[in-house]
Order: structure tokens, then C-alpha cells, then sequence
């Protein structure tokens, strides 16, 4: 026996499947949207390789009394570090603007000049780029180059995270590691050099009581702003592994897009991102 629907019944399906999927792709958005947010705290984090290179050079000189013109300080591969650092950051937001943007259904758009350049495997300063990160960073270089060309719609959005995910999931790895091991470790080095530093000026016999106590005071001073910066990559770091686990679970039901618990999943990714942005805020102020 056939089964007839009314046209009332049919339209209420149809608009149910409508809002399922707009409700669904509306937490994508905000999944997507807070990954972006996250993901740019990097910009704000107020020490980079080279500036540990300067760091050490201008300390050293100041425990030996020298007053030169100019550092001499061949920091090249701190700087060739810090440029890598910036094209996996560049790469991994220009992804997530684009997946925002899909599921906003909104025409996606890069500035391929950071782009340009494929990552190099080596050793550059602290930082070692391998073969499987060398070739994620090419395939979401062709992603989001195809995203640009028009091949991606809103339609595609299974697709794009589909190709996605794994390039994805190994520079967010990869940016993780970079900030929190190898730019943090340098942090810790230079807390130990200040600590030798002041020790010495301390033990000496060149100055009164009151030099040695406001040199104590500017040693903690210094230490406490070194803290609060490692602080500031901890939480970034943090915030990379909200949206990795996110973004896998996007890949993961990808084809049941519209599925109510995954848009609660997501919405649970965004808020770990906010807070944790929130959190980096506050070590700021």
C-alpha cells in the first residue's frame, strides 16, 4: 500500500532537514571560527627564536663588559626557524578561515605569498622538519589552493575535511611541539643563564648590600616574565590540541554532518578554544 504525504507533512520534513543541516553547519562554523581565533593567540605570543638568539648574545656581552655598535650574533638559523614556524601557523590558519568560511557559505580566499614556498626538511636552530611534515604541508598547500580555484562549495564541505585531516592533524602536531618544546626549552635555558648570571654578580664583592638586593629584584622580575610567557605557550598549546581533537571528530562524522551529537561535540571544542584563549588573555594583562 502506498503512503501518501500531505503537502503540510512534506514541507515540515523538508524544512526539518533544512534546519538540521543549517543547525549542523552553524556549529561547524563556530567550531571553525573559534579555531581560527585560537590559532592566531600565536601572533601574540611575545618571544620568537630570533629574539632568544639576541637575547643570549646581549647577555653575554653583558657579563663581560663589552659595548659593541652593533650585536654580533649569527642568529640565520634562528630566523630560518622562525620562518618555518610562520608557514606552518600561515598554513594551518589559512585552512581554518576557509572551513569557516565554507560552512558560512562564503567564498573562500588566501594570500598564497605566504604559501609559496614548500617546506624544507633539515635542522633549523631547534627545530626539525621531517619527511611526513614536509608532504602535509604540501598537500594542504593543494588544498587550499583547489579551495581557491573555486572546486570547493558549500556542498564540498565533506570533502575539503575529508582531504584535510590528516596534513591537518600533523602541523597542529607539529606547531604544538615548536612552541611548547622547542621555544619553551629555549626560555628555560635562558632562566638558567640568568640564574648564573645573578649568582655571580651576588657571590661578588664589588657591590654594597642595596646593588645586590635590587639586583635580586630585577633577577625575579626577569624570571616572572619569563614564566608568564611559557605560561602564554602552554595555553596556545593547549588550544592546538582542542582543535585537533575537534577537528577529528569532524572527520570522523563527516558524512552524518547533520548528526545532533556531533554539533554538541563541536560546540564543546569551541568552548575549551574560548576559554583557553580567555585564559592566554589573561596572562597578558
Amino acid at each position: 500500500m502506498k503512503k501518501f504525504w500531505s503537502a503540510p507533512g512534506l514541507s515540515l520534513i523538508i524544512m526539518s532537514m533544512i534546519f538540521s543541516g543549517c543547525a549542523s553547519l552553524r556549529s561547524v562554523n563556530e567550531y571553525s571560527s573559534a579555531s581560527v581565533d585560537g590559532i592566531r593567540k600565536f601572533e601574540e605570543i611575545g618571544y620568537s627564536f630570533q629574539q632568544h638568539c639576541l637575547d643570549r648574545c646581549e647577555l653575554e656581552s653583558v657579563r663581560n663588559f663589552e659595548i659593541k655598535r652593533q650585536t654580533e650574533c649569527d642568529c640565520k638559523d634562528y630566523k630560518k626557524a622562525d620562518q618555518i614556524t610562520e608557514k606552518i601557523y600561515n598554513s594551518l590558519k589559512s585552512y581554518f578561515t576557509g572551513l569557516s568560511n565554507l560552512s558560512a557559505n562564503k567564498l573562500t580566499a588566501y594570500n598564497f605569498r605566504s604559501l609559496e614556498n614548500s617546506l624544507v626538511k633539515g635542522e633549523f636552530g631547534k627545530i626539525e622538519i621531517n619527511d611526513d611534515q614536509v608532504e602535509a604541508y604540501s598537500n594542504l598547500s593543494g588544498i587550499l589552493l583547489k579551495a581557491t580555484n573555486d572546486i570547493y562549495r558549500r556542498n564540498k564541505i565533506k570533502q575539503y575535511i575529508g582531504e584535510a585531516n590528516d596534513p591537518v592533524q600533523v602541523l597542529l602536531e607539529k606547531l604544538r611541539f615548536i612552541i611548547q618544546e622547542n621555544l619553551k626549552g629555549e626560555l628555560d635555558f635562558k632562566k638558567e643563564k640568568l640564574f648564573d648570571y645573578y649568582m655571580g654578580m651576588k657571590m661578588g664583592d664589588t657591590l654594597s648590600d642595596y646593588e645586590k638586593g635590587k639586583a635580586v629584584g630585577d633577577y625575579y622580575k626577569q624570571i616572572a616574565d619569563i614564566v608568564t610567557l611559557q605560561d602564554q605557550m602552554d595555553a596556545f598549546a593547549r588550544s592546538l590540541k582542542s582543535i585537533s581533537e575537534g577537528h577529528q571528530e569532524l572527520y570522523n562524522n563527516r558524512n552524518k554532518i547533520s548528526v545532533r551529537d556531533l554539533a554538541v561535540q563541536l560546540a564543546g571544542c569551541a568552548g575549551d578554544i574560548q576559554d583557553i584563549i580567555s585564559e592566554f588573555n589573561k596572562l597578558k594583562d
